[in-house]
């Protein structure tokens, strides 16, 4: 199984500190490299973290205060100049895209690369093994929270298995499948 893999660019909150940026993390998972958010310095942490940023593939903004945005720009700036070819998807929550679009017309952005911005809700991206899903969040602005699910995997806790008893085998198996099972009286 292949390992989701998590870079914390930034955790700070409005103003960056000396030690820490403002918000930016990136999931990679096979094929796909996501950051959600993508606050001022992003370009930096990139380098810092010695990762790529032609790898991203996915932006995802949770909403539009600076500390989440402010880097966009510069970075979506950084990609065109870096022969960036891909099609670059920003999702974000609803009620934002107008916002996107203007603020990257007020910096006079250009791109020679495909830029799609889609409002989203629910489960909104998917492939063979994994899929993206937003909920919309309270924050004074449109808000998303966003869950990366993968699929067919099942976490099961081992010490609560341990306390009710349940033995592997066949048992545990129905229950990393996701099937309902009655054990001793018990349903799980």
């Amino acid at each position: 199984m292949d390992k989701i893999k998590i870079n914390f660019l930034g955790t700070a909150a409005q103003i960056p500190t000396a030690k820490r940026n403002t918000s930016g993390i990136l999931i990679t998972y096979k094929n796909e490299n996501i950051l959600v958010d993508c606050g001022e310095g992003i370009q930096r942490q990139f380098r810092k973290a010695k990762i790529n940023l032609g790898k991203i593939t996915r932006i995802l903004l949770t909403h539009k205060h600076g500390d989440h945005v402010f880097g966009l720009s510069g970075l979506l700036s950084t990609l065109n100049f870096s022969d960036y070819r891909k099609t670059l998807y920003i999702y974000c929550p609803k009620g934002m895209k107008k916002f996107l679009e203007d603020f990257l017309k007020a910096g006079k952005f250009e791109e020679n690369y495909s830029l799609k911005i889609q409002e989203v809700s629910g489960k909104f991206f998917e492939t063979e093994d994994f899929y993206l899903e937003a909920e919309k969040m309270e924050h004074g602005t449109p808000t998303n929270a966003y869950n990366f699910i993968i699929k067919n995997k099942l976490r099961i806790d081992k010490k609560k298995l341990a306390k009710a008893k349940i033995p592997s085998g066949p048992l545990l198996s129905k229950i990393q499948q996701g099937k309902n099972v009655t054990y001793e009286g018990k349903y799980f």
